[in-house]
């Protein structure tokens, strides 16, 4: 018994601690093991993980230029709304201004509508122009009723020039030869007005001037029979005399100048503005013909230089630019010299070209500026020594000539309108040649932008490519990270 227990002993201290150690061993063993797997797991999961994430950054960097371009377009439609409505806003503060012109031009004409109509017409018309004038200044809070109401009377004075043109007749009261009031018929014949009594037996010519009455002097016509202008108003047909100048037709072609006495009363203020003048003239006929001859490059061929520029063929783009001729051309070339540089030294020498040319597009259009400017005030300066020179002459001789007094009068004014005659065709032509030249210098301008805008599509490209090897980069090193791992 004593040696089985010693047995048991022995075998148990030798053999029970081998056996837990090998079990130990196959337990750490079985430990590494599944660290290995878990980390060849996480390995292939960080790896997953790093594609899936480059993958997303591409694809960010793709919704990244899409919201960039977006961006641009919305910006460039909310530029074009905000021109828009500047455009609108104008337009109608130009409408507006032209609605208080056209009623202030109302206002006035149903003011002197009366004055110019004849003293046998105002028992047709002046009743009507007046109680339209009430209905407006009753409506005065109202700009529409208003306007409409001096309508009435613009459309009345229409009708009046209408109905004066063929003949017109009407029934009314007149002072025979100023004295006698008579009931008879009024005929107007455009200018002239004619009256024959209710029984036929006078007839004559009602005169513009006032009788100081509220009835109309009538002149007899002794040159017709008595029923001779009773006929004409019944049967709408015969022959009256006609005198359409009251009289005056001789004494003004007498005093008619030829233009050149007009330019010779103009004196050395209306020669120095008729000279600018045809400075001015001479200016915009050059200026036309250098605008229109100004060589710009075809959209085709910038496009082709563009095109060959992005794919580094810069040897064909230099041909095509060497073909291109003037200042623009050089520009052309400029851009293609400096293409390949920094986008800021090819702004640089692209905007420095531009300076260039914008110069030679204006030049001398200031002049026509200035032409059209200083005119008036060179008219109004000899308008202003005439009339000094007309009342030196009341000084020395008087007011009793009041026709000598007009006619200087007349002659200090003609510095004024040679200042307008010369002033606003140079202005409008001012204007068209800025217009053609600023047209010029945007075309110019225009092909500057794509130049520049070429270079955009390079950096475009390089950025994507840089992207490219860098991801490959990448992807050998995540193949070889569970290896080295």
């Amino acid at each position: 018994m004593k040696r089985l227990i010693l047995t048991t002993t022995l075998f148990t201290a030798i053999v029970f601690p081998a056996w837990s150690q090998n079990a130990e061993a196959d337990k750490a063993k079985a430990r590494l093991d599944e660290a290995v797997k878990a980390s060849t797991a996480e390995a292939a999961e960080y790896s997953d993980l790093r594609r899936a994430l480059y993958r997303e950054i591409n694809k960010l960097d793709d919704e990244a230029l899409a919201l960039q371009k977006e961006l641009r377009s919305l910006e460039f439609q909310e530029t074009q709304r905000t021109a828009n409505l500047r455009r609108t806003e104008t337009a109608l503060a130009n409408r507006k201004t032209e609605f208080d012109y056209s009623g202030g031009v109302l206002r006035q004409y149903a003011k002197t509508l009366p004055t110019r109509l004849h003293p046998a017409e105002n028992q047709k018309y002046l009743s009507d122009i007046e109680a339209a004038e009430r209905a407006a200044s009753a409506n005065i809070d109202n700009a529409s009723k208003e306007l409409e109401e001096l309508l009435k009377v613009a459309t009345l004075g229409m009708n009046r020039l209408q109905s004066s043109i063929g003949g017109s007749t009407f029934d009314g009261k007149a002072l025979r030869n100023g004295t006698e009031a008579m009931q008879g018929t009024f005929g107007v014949f455009g200018p002239s007005v004619y009256f024959s009594s209710k029984d036929g037996k006078f007839q004559g010519v009602s005169p513009i001037s006032q009788s100081g009455t509220e009835y109309p002097n009538v002149l007899s016509l002794k040159t017709m029979d008595a029923p001779a202008l009773t006929n004409v108003f019944t049967a709408k047909a015969g022959s009256i005399p006609v005198d359409g100048t009251m009289g005056k037709a001789l004494e003004v072609e007498a005093n008619e100048d030829t233009l050149m006495d007009t330019i010779r009363k103009g004196g050395l203020v209306g020669h120095c503005i008729l000279a600018l003048g045809a400075i001015s003239l001479l200016i915009v006929i050059y200026k036309l013909l250098q605008i229109s001859r100004f060589a710009v490059p075809s959209r085709g061929d910038i496009n082709a230089i563009i095109d060959a520029l992005v794919n580094e063929r810069a040897e064909e783009a230099a041909r095509i630019a060497k073909g291109m001729p003037g200042m623009s051309g050089d520009m052309v070339r400029t851009g293609v010299q400096y293409f390949y540089d920094k986008r800021k030294v090819l702004e640089e020498a692209l905007f420095e070209k531009l300076m260039g040319i914008k110069p030679s597009l204006d030049k001398f259009l200031p002049f026509l500026a200035l032409t059209a400017a200083v005119a008036p005030l060179m008219g109004l300066l000899g308008t202003v020594l005439g009339i000094i020179k007309t009342f030196q002459s009341m000084v020395l001789y008087g007011t009793g000539n009041a026709k000598n007094f007009s006619a200087g009068i007349s002659e200090a004014l003609i510095t004024t309108a040679e200042g307008l005659i010369v002033a606003i065709p140079v202005l409008v032509l001012h204007g068209l040649m800025k217009s053609l030249a600023k047209a010029k210098s945007g075309e110019i301008e225009g092909i500057a932008i794509a130049l520049m805008n070429g270079t955009t599509e390079i950096d475009r490209r390089n950025p994507k490519t840089s992207a490219k090897e860098s991801s490959a980069d990448d992807d050998d090193f995540e193949l070889n990270l569970p290896a080295k791992a």
